[in-house]
């Protein structure tokens, strides 16, 4: 959205120095982003944190993990995954199609410990990239 934002704000400001005023499309365009950028993002961040402010449920295996929250539920095998790290109080959990992710504040200190040994050795290794020029 904010790319979007950018382009149109960018082809409004040319429109204005080319022709030397916007038009009533420019108008309109400015309009609607500004709009939505002032109500409906902060909308729909503020709907997504209230989604997940709920209890969360996890269970690890040695071979998946289990996910349930107030909005949904999963089960994933740990296999689907390449890499899992921790950031901020969450684990994210990284595979070719996407990033899962659950907060760390539902494990004891000891669990996390036990999580973290399970993902480095359950997760294949990190894969070096094979060209690297400057390094």
């Amino acid at each position: 959205m904010t790319i979007a934002s950018a382009l149109v704000i960018v082809f409004g400001l040319l429109k204005v120095l080319v022709d030397g005023k916007l038009g009533t499309f420019g108008c309109v365009c400015l309009a609607v982003l500004a709009l939505v950028q002032a109500l409906g993002i902060p909308m729909a961040a503020r709907r997504a944190a209230t989604q997940m402010r709920g209890p969360w449920t996890v269970r690890v295996t040695d071979t998946d993990y289990h996910l349930q929250t107030a909005v949904n539920q999963a089960t994933v095998r740990l296999d689907a995954y390449r890499e899992a790290r921790f950031h901020r109080g969450f684990w994210y959990l990284t595979s070719p199609t996407g990033t899962s992710f659950f907060p760390s504040a539902v494990f004891t200190t000891d669990e996390q410990a036990q999580l973290a040994h399970l993902f480095a050795h359950r997760l294949p290794p990190r894969k070096k990239p094979w060209y690297r020029p400057y390094s």
